[in-house]
């Protein structure tokens, strides 16, 4: 019995690497073949290490592309200028609002003194909170 259900584990796995390959014009990881049988990294390698083993030899699962040392480091000069004026314009958008927020409270304060408004108090402020 433990013969056929590895037969049929086998031949399903196969199918989903096949399916995997297809889909992505590539090897795929073990760890995206576990997911898609929906299993865990962790119990698919110790249930099929051999299938583990023949993913490893088939090559890397992504081959990352070269990379310009010269244009990471343009890169990496252009966003931290931009970082810098974004933090700048934070700066000077947050003492804006502050600034407003200070300009609003005096007129509300001066429109109410020439409305002749008087202000209830709030319940919480009746008791004490």
């Amino acid at each position: 019995m433990t013969d056929q259900a590895d037969q049929s584990d086998a031949a399903l796995i196969d199918e989903a690497i096949e399916r995997l390959e297809a889909a992505a014009g590539r090897t795929p990881s073990v760890l995206t073949l576990a997911r898609h049988l929906g299993l865990a990294n962790t119990t698919f390698r110790r249930r099929y290490p051999d299938i583990v083993d023949r993913l490893r030899a088939s090559g890397p699962a992504s081959t990352a592309p070269a990379v310009d040392p010269l244009k990471v480091d343009s890169d990496i000069v252009r966003l931290r200028q931009r970082n810098r004026q974004l933090t700048d314009d934070l700066t000077l958008a947050m003492s804006s609002i502050q600034r407003l927020s200070i300009d609003n409270r005096s007129l509300r304060r001066q429109l109410d003194a020439a409305a002749a408004v008087t202000h209830l108090p709030r319940r919480g402020d009746e008791i004490g909170f």
